[in-house]
């Protein structure tokens, strides 16, 4: 009933929109129509997320309208899959200077057993409305419905927790500001509100309300070289069918201090304060972070330092935050970066599950232009996380390298390689996996009127797993006459667990468009 009403909403919100920009101004964009035909083997349904929201039957594939409702307004509407359960749309509409307003709803499922009868159902609806009734005004405002049904998966099989067999829970948020400008200072005043309901369990509703308020500008003594930026909320949150709820403070202040046209100075701020009424604990977190960058013209360098305290009356635990990097440029073509982040937790009272944590990154790239359309890149990542006083680490590399060439008049070629190493050991055992990854797409529009794109992915995990993954992708795409135009896309997909043998899946995937495009003055 639900989505026959969003299609319905979505139709008579189409057909208003047409029938007034017919008088208001000029209107353009494309209606697709088609059909989709899914024919899948499988041995479980649930490792091919790609497909879980592609269902078979005739689909209004997407309604793409845009144009003027008088002389200076403008709208668009994008819709795709409407009459599907996978429909998502888009409707903006906006008078430059005075009224921007964006609306968004999409809808997805996802698949948690073998056979399909465990999925989840997820709807959303969002919307953003910014009025700037002058120059030193400006008022938003952003609203979100979020809505969440489904099976819950038993372990083991065939038994009930107490939440039961099914869920089925909405979130509905929102978010009002006020801001303010004189010159180059602002001022602003904020509102946000959530309301959790959860249908099947009563004791798990809840509501929360936090209001804000923030400044930033130039520093009135030194305006040239020293900003500031300061935010300050105060919320609560509270079960509503228990007496019980917590508050929320929070500070956060940032710096910028700019003493010469080459360096820039950071320091950040963040304090905030929980008080739990079930637990009656007061947990305070604080972090301070210091950064400086120098600019150069080949380039730039920062290095920063944060430390970090969280502290709940009961446990203790203070970090040491460090990062380095750059970047740096050659004749305009070449580009390289590099950055070093880590840090290390130590528990002062030996009382969180953990212990003491110790954590490192490392990246590394480079992209170059040899030629305007060709463009090549190399990356590296190297990532380590370890426990020491409990015996557990993990680590992981990867290596990644990818390249485009885009051929005026024929088309264009993107080619992508990944490898990654990743290791995990805990108290007992370790374990090792690897994956390649492989990926391209080749597009080409030699012959007029017709384009036609190949694209393929395949993954490789090895090591002490082994599976392989591939889906193949052919599309094609032929203009009739000037307003007119099909399209025909066709996907293989596949997935084999050599491990677990029941773990496979094959599907082969056509959709097949027919399009008008409009264009009313």
């Amino acid at each position: 009933m639900h989505r026959k009403a969003t299609t319905l909403g979505m139709t008579l919100l189409l057909a208003a929109l047409t029938a007034s920009a017919a008088w208001a101004g000029p209107l353009g964009g494309e209606i697709k129509l088609g059909g989709i035909v899914k024919d899948e083997t499988a041995g479980n349904l649930s490792v091919m997320p790609e497909t879980f929201n592609i269902h078979e039957g005739f689909s209004v594939s997407r309604v793409n309208l845009f144009g003027q409702m008088g002389k200076k307004s403008y709208f668009n509407l994008d819709v795709h899959e409407v009459n599907q359960e996978s429909g998502r749309g888009m409707f903006s509409y906006r008078v430059p200077s005075l009224v921007n307003l964006t609306l968004k709803y999409d809808q997805h499922r996802q698949l948690f057993d073998a056979a399909g009868d465990v999925e989840s159902n997820r709807k959303n609806m969002r919307g953003n409305l910014v009025l700037t009734p002058s120059r030193n005004w400006r008022i938003s405002a952003d609203l979100g419905d979020q809505r969440r049904t489904g099976d819950r998966y038993s372990y083991p099989s065939g038994t009930n927790s107490f939440l039961g067999s099914t869920y089925d829970y909405s979130m509905f948020t929102g978010r009002f500001e006020a801001e303010g400008r004189a010159g180059s200072r602002t001022a602003a005043i904020g509102y946000e509100f959530s309301d959790f309901t959860d249908e099947n369990l009563a004791a798990a509703d809840r509501q929360g309300n936090v209001m804000s308020l923030r400044l930033n500008g130039p520093c009135y003594l030194f305006p040239e070289l020293l900003s500031h930026y300061v935010r300050a909320s105060y919320g609560k949150q509270e079960l509503t069918a228990v007496d019980t709820d917590y508050e929320l403070g929070t500070f956060q202040y940032l710096g910028v201090l700019k003493p010469a046209p080459d360096w820039k100075l950071q320091y950040r701020f963040f304090g905030s304060r929980v008080d739990d009424s079930a637990t009656g604990l007061q947990t305070d977190y604080v972090r301070n972070d210091v950064d400086g960058t120098w600019f150069n013209p080949i380039g730039n360098l920062s290095a920063g330092w944060g430390y970090v305290t969280n502290d709940d009356d009961r446990t203790l635990t203070e970090y040491d935050v460090w990062r380095v990097g750059g970047t740096f440029k050659y004749a305009r073509s070449v580009t390289a970066k590099v950055s070093y982040a880590s840090s290390e937790k130590e528990d002062q009272e030996g009382l969180t599950l953990l212990k003491d944590m110790e954590a490192s990154r490392f990246k590394a790239s480079i992209q170059a232009n040899p030629r305007s359309d060709l463009t090549l890149g190399v990356a590296y990542a190297d990532r380590d996380r370890r426990f020491p006083l409990i015996d557990v680490s993990t680590s992981g590399r990867r290596w990644s390298t990818f390249g485009r060439l885009v051929y005026p008049g024929w088309g264009a070629i993107n080619l992508d390689y990944s490898y990654a190493d990743d290791e995990y050991v805990d108290r007992l055992a370790g374990f090792r996996a690897d994956n390649h990854t492989v990926g391209g797409r080749i597009d080409l529009e030699y012959i007029k009127d017709l384009r036609l794109s190949f694209g393929a992915v395949y993954l490789d995990i090895g090591k002490d797993l082994d599976i392989e993954k591939s889906i193949l992708s052919f599309e094609g795409h032929y203009d009739l006459l000037k307003d007119y135009f099909v399209e025909v896309k066709y996907n293989v997909y596949n997935y084999d667990d050599y491990v677990l043998l029941d773990r496979y899946y094959t599907a082969n995937v056509v959709w097949l468009n027919v399009g008008y495009r409009l264009s009313i003055d």
